[in-house]
């Protein structure tokens, strides 16, 4: 039986062995450098309490594990698999993010969906300000343009991008929730629900835009031409 080694949320045991005994794949997403990586969540028991706990995890960029040997190859997982917390309460309601997100980004919109689920608006609002905050960073272009005030607030950085046509414009009158400081209603703690559902939906759409649909395309790109290539070789 394969194990890993981490505190235990329910006896507190420091640094206690689990035995691993089931996992699920839930998500891929984009690599910190490139490429993919795989989110597992892992259900092992405690060998101090013989409690159960779920583990999120992500498959680290070097691991060479393979699905078939999670539960029963003796196996230390630390080496494959990086835990990043156990599965709480928060995580029951919540939706799945959008696919092939940056890790950053794809931890923070999850924060923010639990705090939405909870009630927790203006701190779900600083969550998916995050998410635009990290992603429209990455389409600002090199050198003067545009301005420093314009670099340093997400409102106007986006109502630029909006104008230079690297932002969909479909998507700019749902850019409305998005305040012209990027965060004055979050700041000021005056979000109600709908404002921050408001967010949290322009914030899906246009991470689906810049990150799942793109790599769908690649995938399917990649499909056909392996369809192509064993038609090839049967010929």
């Amino acid at each position: 039986m394969s194990f890993i080694v981490d505190n235990c949320p329910r006896c507190n045991a420091a640094l206690i062995t689990f035995d691993v005994k089931a996992y699920n794949l839930i998500s891929i997403v984009e690599g910190e450098r490139g490429g993919s990586t795989k989110c597992y969540e892992i259900y092992c028991v405690c060998k101090s309490c013989k409690k159960g706990t779920i583990f999120i995890t992500y498959e680290k960029k070097s691991s060479s594990l393979h699905e078939n040997f999670i539960l029963n190859n003796g196996m230390n997982l630390n080496s494959f698999l990086h835990i990043v917390r156990p599965v709480t309460p928060a995580d029951i309601s919540i939706p799945e993010p959008p696919e092939f997100l940056p890790p950053d980004i794809n931890n923070a919109f999850i924060e923010g969906t639990k705090c939405l689920a909870i009630g927790c608006y203006n701190a779900a609002a600083t969550m998916f300000r995050l998410c635009l905050d990290y992603a429209t960073k990455g389409l600002l272009p090199e050198g003067d343009e545009p301005n420093q005030k314009v670099k340093r607030s997400l409102g106007l950085r986006m109502e630029w991008l909006f104008e230079q046509k690297i932002l969909p414009e479909v998507l700019r009158e749902l850019a409305q929730c998005v305040k012209e400081d990027g965060n004055d209603g979050a700041h000021e703690g005056t979000l109600d629900k709908e404002s921050a559902e408001d967010l949290e939906e322009f914030t899906r759409l246009l991470l689906e835009r810049l990150y799942t649909e793109p790599q769908r395309l690649i995938d399917a790109k990649k499909r056909r031409e392996e369809r192509r290539n064993k038609d090839i070789a049967l010929n």
